[in-house]
């Protein structure tokens, strides 16, 4: 047998010794006991369970299961048994596109044969996505078989880590069960027309409910709505709490629809995805009810989204009632006040542009209808382009022209969007590897990783082996993660992420910081490098807006994090947040997305230059200072900062040249004391040998050399008396960076 192939799915007795076929007749008897039980129970459910189980212990196996094809044509993983300490996938494994199995598997489908791994490291060479989905499972081997009714494929049946001593059994007994199993569930209508009950909550089985919807629209005179509901964020309550929790919590929501919508009308397709049919003028009640219910249920306290989707007398076909519910509640944005609509005819528009991009999505990227636009990340200090953000762009031959906001929530929803990610990670490390061979300049690029990203088996494999393909230093990689990310992922997987990337030598950045519900849980919990400030915080402002960026700003300096603003369009936004030492900015200010192709004209036209490695490590150094408060820096680490504002300036000298690249308005304010009224006069006065206080400069940054810490010194100017202070706080070649303060001023009339 070879490490992974193809097998015949008819079953032929001359192919098996003796030994084994008498082996096969204890599984044939189990087949023909499961389908006696059924057609006398007139349900499988117990009986394929049943057999699951049997099936699985008599093969020492991990894991027996069932896919089904569902009414949009995705696989519900329908029927799982698991042997003791073996995590169940079922929850996880619904509305599965076709495209989700291995393309080998398709193909041996389609030909109506099943699929076998016995080496999954062998397996690893031919289908390295298929792989990275399977191993953290912890499959080593598994075998599938699909099962056809009439012709068409309608599920199929597998194995997952059968015995060593049971894989040559188990071909034959999956030949064997794909047939039964057809020939069961169309028995008990789970194929052609789906089982009456849904076992898990008592509900009506989605099949069931269409006989019922048409039969009721035809029999009212009453206007009657198609209700969808489902649970926001249910994944995450099952990692959270485990899948027994999640059940009971379905059982209670199945309970609480039924009794207040007072209707036997009501249906659970699959997972959380319920379905009910009500009068019209009662729809809206009912969903704020249940909404309710379930919230203040101390057990749960979960909310959940609807739609709704008012039948019409033309609807013959029920497929799209339900479609358009569901649709309406997608279109929620799923909080705690907006968490149903109305179907509208919009959102056919916007299902069919769904639609396409979904579909389209490999051929996008196949014939490079993607692109890569790259932003400039701007120093404030150095002034020069620190980083690049590379963003997505979609020029389409039938949509033209779309921006992330246009197709990024599509190809999440869709569960696609590790599509996109990747094809744009591989195209930057392409770009990094071409600029590094002709000598251009090439700094670091930061890319975004959706929140679904994260849910993805070999996640980092995939990334490290991108950055292996062309060359490029994990350095030169900055991983973007949304704060929604965090609402809509567990803690500990996060974590996880974030421990990984830093061990395998990635900075990680927290996009739309302030965005989510809980910014500073995501600062207490979470190890991020860098975090990004939107610029609409500051749009939005008022009198408070100010004091609060400050705070975050100072907060994060002390927790060693860096700060970036995106979105600065104008002078004045850069220039505050340079005050304010927030030390990289973005945006149209600088130049907005661009392909690579225009960098080059837009950094000319802007006169900006590009950080070289060595310059880009100092003005890090230099960034991390916090320039807010002039006694931090001076302080032991966890000495508190004194509240009251002091001058803060940060000097760069080379060959005895003084350079101010930062002074905070108490010290713009305080230069009138050297007898000047700009920073610019007093660059001028530091740095002429004639003046006293250029001495006092020279003589105290050689003390802070010298000390490697804190130098001080007594500070004499035409109207003034104090103690500076200064520490050494980068070096690159012969530039060094120097913080200054004057600290315990004592005004006097003192001479020169």
């Amino acid at each position: 047998m070879d490490k992974y192939g193809s097998f015949k799915r008819d079953f032929d007795a001359a192919d098996f010794d003796g030994q084994m076929a008498l082996e096969l007749v204890k599984y044939v008897g189990m087949l023909n006991r499961c389908m006696d039980r059924a057609i006398k129970d007139g349900t499988p459910h117990d009986s394929v369970v049943t057999f699951l189980r049997e099936l699985g212990e008599g093969l020492n196996a991990d894991r027996t299961y069932i896919f089904q094809v569902n009414a949009n044509d995705c696989f519900d993983n329908t029927f799982e048994w698991c042997a003791e300490g073996v995590e169940k996938e079922i929850n996880e494994l619904q509305d599965l596109p076709f495209d989700f199995y291995s393309t080998h598997w398709v193909s041996a489908f389609a030909e109506k044969e099943g699929y076998y791994i016995t080496d999954m490291e062998a397996y690893r060479e031919l289908d390295p996505e298929m792989y990275a989905i399977l191993k953290p499972q912890k499959i080593d081997q598994l075998a599938i078989c699909p099962f056809f009714f009439e012709g068409r494929m309608v599920g199929a049946i597998g194995v997952d880590n059968p015995g060593a001593d049971s894989f040559e059994l188990c071909l034959p007994i999956l030949q064997l069960s794909s047939s039964y199993m057809a020939s069961l569930l169309r028995h008990s209508l789970f194929v052609e027309k789906g089982a009456q009950i849904d076992p898990l909550t008592g509900l009506m089985s989605l099949a069931n409910f269409r006989d019922q919807l048409m039969e009721q629209k035809n029999k009212h005179q009453e206007q009657l709505d198609v209700v969808y509901i489902d649970v926001t964020n249910f994944k995450v309550f099952n990692r959270e709490h485990g899948f027994g929790a999640g059940d009971e919590l379905l059982r209670t929501l199945s309970r609480v629809i039924q009794t207040i919508a007072g209707t036997h009308y009501a249906a659970r397709a699959v997972a959380d995805h319920f379905y009910v049919l009500v009068p019209d003028d009662k729809a809206e009640a009912i969903i704020k009810a249940v909404h309710d219910e379930m919230i203040n249920d101390e057990r749960f306290a979960v909310s959940i989204r609807a739609g709704i989707y008012a039948l019409d007398s033309d609807d013959e076909l029920f497929t799209p009632a339900v479609d358009r519910a569901r649709m309406a509640a997608n279109n929620t944005v799923g909080d705690y006040q907006n968490y149903y609509l109305r179907y509208n005819s919009k959102m056919e528009v916007d299902l069919m542009r769904t639609n396409y991009l979904l579909s389209h999505i490999d051929e996008a990227v196949k014939k490079g209808w993607i692109k890569v636009f790259y932003q400039p990340i701007v120093d404030t200090f150095s002034q020069k382009i620190s980083t690049f953000e590379a963003l997505a762009r979609w020029i389409d031959p039938a949509y033209g022209f779309m921006n992330p906001a246009e197709f990024i929530d599509v190809l999440e929803q869709g569960h696609l969007i590790h599509k996109l990610d990747l094809f744009i990670l591989e195209q930057v490390c392409r770009d990094l590897r071409d600029a590094a061979a002709a000598g251009r300049p090439h700094p670091a690029v930061s890319v975004n990783l959706s929140r679904y990203d994260l849910e993805m088996p070999g996640l980092h494999d995939k990334i490290n082996g991108l950055l292996a393909k062309y060359g490029v230093d994990r350095d030169e990689i900055r991983i973007e993660i949304t704060e929604s990310a965090l609402l809509n992922n567990g803690a500990d997987l996060i974590k996880e992420h974030i421990r990984r990337f830093h061990e395998d030598g990635y900075q990680v950045w927290l996009d739309d910081f302030g965005s989510g519900f809980s910014s500073l849980n995501s600062l207490q919990n979470f190890d991020f490098d860098l975090l990004k400030i939107d610029m609409d915080f500051l749009r939005h402002a008022n009198e408070k807006t100010p004091i609060i960026l400050m705070d975050v700003i100072d907060m994060a300096k002390r927790l060693n994090i860096e700060t970036l603003a995106e979105g600065v369009e104008e002078k004045e936004e850069y220039d505050f947040l340079h005050e304010l030492g927030c030390v990289l900015t973005q945006g149209y200010y600088f130049s907005k997305p661009r392909p690579k192709e225009e960098l080059a004209q837009v950094i000319a036209e802007k006169q900006l230059e590009y950080e070289t490695p060595d310059e880009h490590f100092f003005y890090r150094k230099i960034g991390k200072v916090n320039v807010l408060n002039a006694s931090y820096p001076f302080s032991e680490e966890n000495e508190r900062p004194s509240s009251q504002t002091l001058p803060v300036t940060i000097l760069l000298v080379k060959d005895d040249v003084y350079q101010t690249i930062y002074a905070n308005k108490t010290s713009k304010d305080g230069v009138k004391y050297l007898g000047v009224e700009t920073m610019a006069e007093a660059n001028l006065l530091i740095n002429d040998p004639s003046k006293p206080f250029f001495s006092q400069i020279q003589t105290l940054l050689h003390r802070a050399d010298q000390k490697k810490g804190v130098a001080e010194s007594n500070f004499v100017a035409p109207h003034y008396l104090g103690k500076m202070k200064a520490k050494l706080i980068a070096v690159n070649g012969d530039t060094r960076a120097y913080l200054v303060s004057c600290q315990d001023y004592t005004l006097g009339n003192v001479g020169l």
